[in-house]
């Protein structure tokens, strides 16, 4: 149940981990010396080669001491390392702007970056040339940047592990309603008594929830205020008009995209709150109240799943799709790269990491045993799946934009999904159903309501730091536009608990949105011609760091920029959700 980190490293103290931290500073200082006179793409080239071999030491070393932290958040040497390594990082930002300045130039004076690229064997990184030459308009001088990120080191990064170390701490006095008896439990715990077939437990999870927040709420609003204000003042300083444009720019996503997809999703937010109230009536309410937004439907509601029955069930519907990626989530299981429950000093949620270095990934779960983590599981496996096919790529082609980050792993809960769907009886299809449009509101409702919350944050944090009162206010503010009159009970304190909003990359929302319709418009052209998309995929995923969303997407036949694409995405969510209607 807990995930194997040997093969990354053997301890902080290992041989290994020392050599290959004793040697990053060295490649760092060669970089910064081989930058300060940067003439000839030769010495360009020269430089990217250096930053290849130092950025797979350091994703290496950061990836460990990352995962280490996450399960033990108190872990004193995790925390270190992560310090010193940051440490290190910020002082490649010299590098970075002479390297973007020697780069723009060249298209100043009418030079051509993939020609050169090309000339000096680095043609795979041509995108990430161009778009480094962009990014110098943007970029401050070479001591501000240097000085930007060693203070995001004790500034946005200390925040937001604060925020990570608050969480993985924070317990709740849940007041048990079948024993009577009050219990201390962790937060991830409580939070995943949402999914309690029995009303009261979810109730009585919500309000123990709620009350441990208080505990923390101050320290919490603290890091929030200090991350986005310093984000603030650093997109000011790089000539970004708002933080939502730096997130375009470094999302390789245009405006129009973001605009398409939004204007698709208005039109359609009552169909979702429809579904809301389906829902609340099948329960026999008039409205949901918040902690039923996750209660199982059908007639094996109260079903507990193992572990082990997860694996199963995950392992086989990926096989319908290909071999490969069943293969790959078995190599996963059988491997132990993932860690499985939640215990108190654990981070909360679920992600999924790559090391470049090992070609491999590994998964770090909160599981409870319903069928959200099924598809829990099934999601961070495509994450899995695509870190496979990008770590084909050269290492800096494998920052793929973040919207695109969440499409592989929707697809695959797509797969799973669709594929039991298909053989279920009635009561069991309407579970499976239910829980896919659970998703599917997450994504479109709360997480347009983590935009409107983060929008007015931004907005307001320049003026003043916010309130514990006034985070709430646009939190219940937000909630209120994106869910409409579907509820009745809403969740003040959502901007404590997600870790998206304390870091440096800023809406780290949308993209989940981007990817779960982008997914359902992939699944629609497979569907209609299965035997010849998996190639198609697997390359489109691969290749997903070197070009722009616009041009990854045209690979399968997609205009992202356009409403009516978005619509059409929209349309598949629509059909499950009459059906959903009509089984209730």
């Amino acid at each position: 149940m807990n995930w194997n980190l040997n093969d990354i490293y053997a301890g902080f103290d290992s041989e290994e981990f020392k050599a290959d931290f004793l040697a990053i500073p060295g490649t760092v200082q060669k970089m910064n010396e081989l930058s300060h006179e940067i003439v000839t793409f030769e010495r360009a080239a020269e430089i990217l080669r250096l930053l290849e071999d130092y950025s797979s030491k350091n994703d290496r070393m950061s990836s460990y001491a990352h995962y280490v932290y996450a399960t033990d958040t108190a872990n004193t040497d995790a925390t270190k390392f992560l310090y010193l390594l940051d440490a290190i990082g910020a002082e490649t930002s010299r590098m970075k702007v002479r390297l973007a300045s020697y780069l723009s130039k060249i298209k100043e004076t009418g030079g051509d970056i993939d020609e050169q690229a090309k000339a000096h064997g680095m043609d795979d990184y041509a995108y990430q040339l161009r778009h480094m030459a962009e990014e110098y308009f943007h970029m401050m001088s070479e001591d501000e940047e240097t000085l930007a990120a060693q203070m995001s080191n004790t500034g946005s990064h200390a925040w937001g592990m604060l925020q990570d170390k608050l969480i993985s701490m924070l317990t709740c006095e849940y007041a048990d309603p079948k024993s009577g008896e009050i219990k201390t439990i962790c937060i991830n715990e409580c939070r995943n008594l949402a999914y309690d077939a029995d009303a009261a437990v979810r109730k009585a999870a919500y309000e123990a929830e709620l009350a441990a927040y208080p505990k923390i709420e101050e320290s919490c609003a603290a890091a929030m205020n200090s991350i986005k204000g310093e984000v603030n003042l650093l997109c000011g300083l790089r000539k970004f008009e708002h933080p939502l444009d730096r997130t375009l720019f470094d999302s390789s996503m245009s405006r129009k995209t973001l605009d398409a997809m939004f204007e698709a999703i208005d039109a359609d937010l009552q169909c979702f709150r429809d579904y809301l109230k389906a829902k609340a009536k099948y329960l026999g309410k008039e409205k949901l109240p918040f902690y039923d937004l996750f209660a199982p439907v059908g007639q094996t509601a109260e079903k507990n799943f193992s572990y082990d029955e997860a694996k199963e069930f995950v392992a086989k519907n990926f096989g319908s799709f290909s071999p490969g990626m069943e293969k790959i989530a078995c190599q996963a299981f059988d491997s132990e790269w993932i860690d499985v429950l939640p215990h108190e000093g654990k981070v909360s949620g679920a992600f999924c990491g790559d090391i470049y270095a090992i070609k491999q990934f590994r998964i770090l779960l909160n599981f409870g045993g319903n069928l959200s983590d099924i598809i829990t599981l099934a999601h961070e496996l495509g994450h899995g799946y695509h870190s496979m096919q990008v770590m084909q790529e050269g290492i800096l082609n494998t920052h793929y934009p973040m919207p695109l980050a969440e499409t592989a792993s929707t697809f695959c809960e797509m797969i799973v999904t669709s594929a039991a769907l298909q053989t279920l009886p009635p009561e069991e299809k309407l579970q499976m159903l239910e829980n896919t449009l659970q998703d599917a509101t997450q994504v479109i409702l709360d997480i347009y309501s983590r935009y409107l919350f983060e929008k007015s944050v931004f907005e307001a944090r320049k003026d003043h730091p916010l309130s514990v009162a006034e985070l709430n206010e646009f939190m219940l503010s937000a909630q209120r536009t994106a869910y409409g009159d579907a509820l009745s009970e809403l969740h003040p304190f959502m901007w404590a608990i997600k870790p998206h909003y304390y870091s440096d990359f800023s809406f780290y929302n949308f993209p989940y949105a981007f990817g779960h319709l982008l997914a359902n418009g992939l699944y629609k052209i497979y569907d209609n011609d299965p035997a010849s998309f998996g190639e198609k995929y697997d390359n489109f995923l691969r290749v997903s760091g070197k070009m722009p969303i616009t041009e990854s997407c045209k690979m399968l036949g997609i205009d992202v920029e356009s409403a009516d694409f978005w619509k059409d995405a929209l349309s598949v969510i629509k059909t499950k959700i009459n059906e959903f209607e009509e089984l209730v």
